[in-house]
């Protein structure tokens, strides 16, 4: 009888081992997908210009590159550029 019950306790404990060391999904998964959709794009030279896509910069036509997310929520105020000499 304790035989049986210490067989059946060990076959409990790897059938719980073995499912919690299989789940594959990483649980942060959901939170890179979100990071990766609110990707900003900017300007290398004007760190002002901000892009939800990769494209080209207005004022000097540099590819934009893709920011960090700590580098994203920055505060960045606002310019509109009337002050700016543009160079075509």
């Amino acid at each position: 009888m304790k035989k049986s019950i210490y067989i059946i306790l060990l076959a409990i404990s790897l059938i719980t081992t073995f499912s919690a060391c299989s789940n594959s999904t990483p649980k942060n998964s959901a939170v890179e997908t979100k990071a990766d959709e609110k990707a900003v794009y900017t300007c290398t030279m004007h760190p002002e210009v901000r892009r939800d896509k990769p494209g080209d910069c207005p004022i000097c036509g540099m590819p934009l590159v893709k920011m960090n997310v700590a580098d994203s929520t920055m505060y960045m105020p606002d310019h509109n550029h009337s002050d700016t000499m543009h160079m075509n």
